[in-house]
């Protein structure tokens, strides 16, 4: 069985993710909840990709997105 990362690791990961493909990351709070956007960096300003609601989510959503494991 693959060992679970912490949901902190998992966010860690996704900002060190974004970081090196020119991506980053934003949290949105929503009462209790938390949204995690997506953005790419572009010369005329940030371009919105998409969202996820959860850590693992949002850590798969930017390897996706920036084609790497």
């Amino acid at each position: 069985m693959a060992r679970q990362h912490s949901p902190l690791q998992q966010i860690k990961e996704a900002r060190q993710i974004a970081k090196d493909f020119n991506l980053f990351l934003s949290e949105k709070k929503i009462g209790d909840r938390t949204d995690y956007l997506l953005f790419r960096i572009t010369g005329g300003g940030h371009v919105f990709i998409g969202k996820r609601s959860s850590p693992a989510g949002i850590r798969q959503f930017v390897a996706q997105v920036a084609n790497c494991r």
